[in-house]
């Protein structure tokens, strides 16, 4: 393909070509005809993409799953810790640019470079896919168009050597960054007759300090964090961060404040994830992570009120007595799957159903803290034996597995996973059992985590006001349907 003369110009004018020694490629007769250069003398040129917003140039290796790349020069955009997407660019040579070509992702990077006197940033980039690299032929030579690609994660390493390291004091701490969700909003803002009481005596509003394990301790404050830096108008969005001191090993005060952002998740009836976090674990070394690429999780809606009550006691005496219990119990992955099936909102109503009382399901194993087994028990089962351990009733919601007034919730269940159809009248039914199965779930999860019924938004007086706390009548539309058999 012949390029214009105009576009020819602009490239050979770039300051920012990077020329190599020419490369022999198979002769072209087409080219050589209508350009008048034969391909075998063609020089081979990588084009850079344009260079704003980035930071240092590296030098490393890049990993596919069959090839590596040695001595290959990247840049990172620039990042933030509250930065929900982020970009490498690759500097190959025309040699590397044509494997890459026929590389297949995701790839990987590790390499490094020295920021200031005695302190080596070191990279490691992994679940990377890289847009792909467009050869163009020209009569003058040939062109590669360098690349560049989404990161999935990144770890940066700063060691610290001499001077930076003498000048280096303080205690290990990590820092994480999380989303807004309500329970993180009371604990990190004080309630207003609080401060009002606090200036009228001359101090400062107390801090709210959560007890971790071993010994470590957490702090959340309100973080603001820029939206689509770099614009003249930046506006900024709510986030908050999480300041863990005193701690022993920073993997296992990372899976803490997971388990408490989980905990939060819960009582506040949406989904908050920490995608960037730091720690300053020896004098010697920090450590800084992202996880990229996340998806926008579902806000709570505002006529849905959190589980926990309004309360700033509340929600500190929820999140310290729900991860005392979360800490030290058996099938924690059960109780994670339990959640996250609350939290997993957008999906089809028979769907729905289904996924909920299978979180049921996995709340009660966790409930009852039974030793793990190669037979996991019957939902029944474990239900009845639930109901009488922990003395609690659920007669004012739709019963689970009661048929001897009506259609039980696990009836429907049934139903739905056996491929059966609903009529278009029966889906307020369908939808009131939903909201009733979500409800028993909340409460099991509610008593599972040490936190009493009355004090949450799913007590009978608090779901007094929803339509779907009066199910009977919504009932008998699935009673006809049972009755009539197939």
């Amino acid at each position: 393909m012949c390029l214009p003369d105009s576009a020819a110009r602009l490239i050979s004018q770039s300051t920012q070509l990077r020329f190599y020694q020419p490369k022999m490629v198979p002769t072209d007769n087409h080219l050589e005809r209508h350009c008048g250069v034969a391909s075998s003398q063609k020089p081979e040129i990588a084009v850079p993409e344009e260079a704003a917003g980035r930071g240092p140039i590296l030098t490393g290796e890049l990993r596919s799953q069959d090839h590596r790349y040695p001595s290959m020069l990247v840049q990172f955009e620039e990042i933030q810790p509250s930065t929900r997407k982020a970009r490498i660019f690759l500097f190959p040579t025309p040699e590397q640019a044509r494997q890459l070509e026929r590389d297949q992702g995701p790839i990987s990077f590790e390499g490094s470079f020295v920021t200031r006197d005695s302190v080596v940033d070191y990279r490691r980039a992994s679940d990377i896919w890289l847009k792909p690299i467009i050869q163009i032929n020209h009569k003058e030579a040939t062109y590669w168009a360098q690349t560049s690609g989404r990161i999935g994660e990144l770890e940066i390493r700063e060691r610290y050597e001499g001077p930076a390291l003498q000048s280096r004091t303080g205690q290990p701490f990590a820092w994480f960054v999380a989303d807004h969700c309500f329970l993180l909003q009371v604990i990190a803002n004080p309630e207003r007759q609080e401060e009002e009481e606090a200036t009228k005596h001359g101090f400062s509003t107390t801090k709210f300090v959560l007890s971790l394990s071993d010994g470590a301790t957490a702090e959340v404050h309100r973080y603001l964090r820029s939206h689509r830096p770099g614009i003249l108008k930046e506006t900024k969005k709510m986030g908050y961060s999480i300041l863990v001191k005193d701690f022993k090993d920073a993997a296992h005060a990372k899976t803490d404040v997971d388990a408490l952002l989980l905990l939060s998740s819960f009582a506040s009836r949406e989904r908050a994830v920490s995608t960037y976090w730091s720690a300053d674990t020896v004098k010697e070394e920090s450590v800084r992570r992202w996880r990229f690429n996340f998806e926008r999780f579902p806000k709570r809606d505002d006529h849905v009120e959190p589980l926990v009550l309004r309360s700033r006691e509340n929600a500190q005496q929820f999140v310290q007595r729900a991860f005392d219990v979360y800490s030290r119990a058996l099938h924690k992955p059960v109780l994670d799957a339990a959640i996250f099936a609350l939290l997993a909102r957008s999906l089809p109503l028979e769907l729905q159903i289904a996924r909920l009382f299978s979180g049921i399901q996995s709340a009660l194993v966790f409930a009852l803290q039974k030793p793990p087994s190669k037979r996991r028990p019957m939902a029944k089962t474990l239900f009845d034996e639930f109901a009488k351990q922990k003395q609690y009733s659920f007669h004012d919601l739709w019963p689970l597995f009661d048929a001897s007034t009506g259609t039980p919730l696990s009836e429907i269940r049934n139903s739905i996973v056996h491929g059966e159809a609903f009529s278009e009248s029966e889906f307020m039914a369908l939808s009131f059992a939903a909201e009733n199965l979500q409800w028993h779930l909340e409460r099991i999860l509610l008593v599972a985590l040490g936190w009493s019924i009355d004090h949450s938004a799913v007590s009978g007086k608090a779901l007094n006001n929803y339509h779907a706390y009066h199910w009977q009548k919504e009932r008998k539309v699935l009673d006809a349907r049972r009755s009539a058999g197939p």
